[in-house]
């Protein structure tokens, strides 16, 4: 079965959650036209950074040079003014760069990496769709699952409110392990509940560089905070552009979630005599335990494949 009710929408450029300013650091500081960044400040993994660079080191010398340095004007202005990238992209108010922009090997920038990686998510704004809650910018994947592209070019992903809510509270929640590969359309992470099990899909392909290891202990964070606390994973993308045009996103995310709501709604009135009904705005939180007769293998074949 098909799960897009609605037209796939192709995204352009990543929307990064949070930023202010999506132009390319190369625009703001005047090396090249005005552009949008398009890699999500991966700016250490962007082929477009890859060929500034390369121009610059292949561009011979101008009149406006001196001899003994035949940089670009425009490149020596951006190294005398010393404007860390972080700065340029806006994510820092003020800050010098002391590596000569060889990030790579900036202690400082690996550590506003790892900070950011492990800081602790503040709610998002949600619309509600038929009871249930979308978090405002995020990607969604057809099994349920979200994607949240961040700085640098890392995403972070969960469960959403729908499955959640659809599968109750969890016994146990296992994450893939630092390193390992995952693959859009396939299971990155393992939820039990008293003898059952479910294996939700990830929504990007890449590699795993951090995982809540809050949901170990605390499982049902992710059942009160699908969208914040209650992340999975953050992966390093191999394949973001690509992967995003397969993601919902946005109004469409919203409709979709309404045709999600109505499809479960049939499910239920046709397999128990039950009609999925929502109290106070919202859905109920546990819509498998509070459903006499609910077939949660048919759940999980319907909604999170």
């Amino acid at each position: 079965m098909n799960k897009h009710t609605s037209k796939e929408k192709k995204t352009g450029q990543p929307f990064i959650y949070g930023m202010a300013n999506n132009q390319c650091v190369w625009s703001r500081a005047g090396v090249v036209k005005p552009i949008i960044c398009m890699n999500a400040f991966d700016c250490l993994d962007c082929d477009f950074d890859r060929k500034v660079q390369a121009d610059f080191e292949t561009r011979g010398r101008t009149d406006q040079q001196p001899s003994s340095d035949p940089r670009p004007v425009r490149l020596r202005m951006l190294i005398n003014q010393r404007k860390c990238r972080h700065m340029l992209s806006g994510r820092l108010a003020y800050k010098l760069c002391g590596h000569g922009y060889d990030c790579v090997r900036c202690p400082y920038d690996q550590m506003l990496e790892d900070n950011g990686i492990l800081t602790t998510l503040s709610e998002p704004q949600c619309d509600h769709a038929s009871g249930f809650n979308v978090a405002r910018d995020y990607y969604y994947h057809h099994g349920h699952t979200w994607a949240r592209v961040e700085y640098g070019g890392l995403v972070r992903v969960g469960m959403d409110d729908f499955a959640l809510r659809l599968l109750g509270p969890q016994d146990k929640i296992e994450l893939l392990g630092l390193g390992e590969v995952v693959a859009q359309d396939h299971p990155h992470a393992k939820i039990a509940r008293g003898g059952h099990t479910a294996q939700p899909l990830s929504p990007v392909d890449g590699k795993v560089v951090a995982v809540n290891a809050k949901l170990k202990g605390q499982t049902d964070t992710a059942n009160h905070s699908p969208y914040g606390e209650g992340w999975f994973m953050v992966i390093k993308p191999t394949n973001l552009r690509r992967n995003l045009k397969n993601l919902l996103f946005g109004t469409e995310s919203m409709a979709w979630m309404d045709d999600e709501s109505q499809r479960l709604t049939s499910l239920l009135s046709e397999t128990a005599g039950y009609r999925l009904a929502a109290t106070g705005g919202e859905a109920i939180s546990d819509i498998y335990g509070s459903v006499p007769n609910a077939d949660w293998n048919r759940l999980i074949r319907e909604f999170l494949l």
